[in-house]
């Protein structure tokens, strides 16, 4: 009867230790997940803005572009 009892608390104590420590792994995951879908965000952000841009054809007018540009 005792070691039933010790028993059935040491297994709601382990029961619980078990849910805490899954769900705290579980968090760490998900914020991670989180982390990378910002960080690909950003990057298609970055990507479509230096696409945006375009190119400069004339060598002289893209001299130009920089001089004023460093000027700034």
């Amino acid at each position: 009867m005792i070691w039933r009892a010790l028993f059935g608390a040491v297994s709601k104590l382990l029961f619980s230790v078990v849910m805490l420590v899954s769900s705290w792994f579980g968090g760490r995951k998900s914020a991670q997940a989180d982390a990378k879908i910002e960080g690909l965000e950003d990057y298609v952000e970055t990507r479509q803005r230096m696409d945006e841009v375009g190119r400069m054809s004339d060598a002289d007018a893209a001299r130009d572009w920089l001089r004023e540009r460093g000027k700034r």
